[in-house]
């Protein structure tokens, strides 16, 4: 009940807080100019780390431990301090808790299957969910598992999954999938299928494992890249913070101790400026990757639109226009994210630059 309790609490207050998520295309979308004034890093700064924050609480795909403290800290009255908070300390408590929720959900769920009776539903359903994402096996324990229980005490025990008639259209279409599908799993999903040789398996990927083999891509792709967004922003925060504490000890000092303190500031500006200019070219290999799960998705619901066999095509065809529009928005998201590193790194070239300057005079 407190998890259920936590979720409501978050949809709650995502609705409430409608603005944050109706503005949150102007840091990421608008056209960015960063000063050149090494006093206006920081808040420079500020709008993006919010919006950072914003993604993961608005990420379904993000645990529900991290997208309750996130929403908890863009909505704390205290503005930038419960941001600074979040990544100094409460984005890394959140994942712990996650992780040791999502451990024991995984153990819990083995130990069903394993004592779970040979063609249930239970048998069946757990080992789907061993397969699958880390917020499906959640729901398999949240509800998925007495949804099986109930169908067993119906059937006796006996499970029995009715699959569309299989084409040879069919087939050759999950070996195109295995071969080019650029998602890990879905690829790996159509493999064991085709390796099974057994059409029930052909059947069970169009059922089940194409759709659990895409979910588990996409939350694998968003929670590296929100992770990792967070912790440039943490990296590139203490940084600012640095060199401007050394500026500070420049401006208020003389002699050798303002030389230090400026050689302090400048290699904490160079810093910034490699490791941001790294984070704008990872953020456009992210886009590529997102990029070709979208025309990936395009090309299917062409596929779909199409095909005469008697799969659940429409049903295929609605994932792939969701998914397709899904990964357009991950992509641009990533284009934005680039642009915000690339001109970080400039704004802390030019840092570096006045402050070398500073000591030729």
């Amino acid at each position: 009940m407190g998890r259920h309790t936590l979720l409501r609490s978050i949809l709650v207050a995502a609705l409430a807080f409608g603005a944050v998520v109706a503005i949150s295309a102007t840091p990421a979308m608008a056209e960015t100019t960063i000063t050149n004034s090494s006093g206006t890093a920081l808040a420079a700064l500020a709008p993006w780390r919010r919006d950072a924050v914003r993604r993961t609480a608005t990420s379904a795909d993000a645990s529900a431990e991290l997208r309750a403290e996130a929403m908890h800290a863009l909505l704390s009255t205290r503005g930038d301090k419960a941001i600074d908070e979040y990544f100094a300390t409460g984005r890394n408590k959140a994942m712990a808790r996650a992780l040791e929720r999502e451990g024991n959900n995984l153990r819990y769920i083995q130990e069903i299957n394993r004592y779970a009776p040979t063609g249930s539903a239970v048998r069946f359903t757990s080992a789907n969910a061993l397969t699958g994402s880390a917020n499906a096996q959640d729901e398999y324990v949240q509800s998925g598992y007495q949804r099986a229980l109930d169908a067993d005490e119906a059937t006796n025990n006996q499970h029995q999954e009715h699959l569309a008639r299989l084409a040879r259209e069919d087939r050759d279409y999950v070996t195109y999938l295995a071969a080019n599908d650029p998602g890990v799993q879905v690829r790996a999903a159509a493999k064991r299928a085709l390796e099974s040789g057994d059409d029930v398996q052909v059947g069970l990927f169009f059922k089940y494992y194409w759709g659990m083999g895409a979910d588990l891509d996409r939350e694998t792709f968003r929670r590296r890249t929100l992770h990792q967004n967070e912790i440039w922003h943490s990296r590139i925060y203490a940084l600012t913070q640095a060199a401007l504490a050394a500026e500070k000890a420049e401006r208020e000092s003389s002699g050798e101790l303002a030389r230090k303190a400026r050689l302090d500031a400048i290699a904490n500006w160079d810093q910034i400026d490699e490791q941001s200019a790294q984070s704008s070219v990872d953020w456009n290999a992210e886009k590529g990757r997102a990029d070709a799960q979208a025309a990936m998705w395009a090309l299917i619901a062409q596929h779909a639109r199409a095909a005469q066999s008697e799969q659940d095509w429409a049903a295929i065809l609605e994932r792939a226009d969701s998914s397709n529009a899904s990964w357009a928005d991950e992509a641009a998201w990533a284009v934005a994210q680039a642009k915000f590193w690339q001109d970080t790194a400039a704004n802390a070239k030019k840092n570096a630059e006045d402050a070398r300057g500073r000591g030729d005079r």
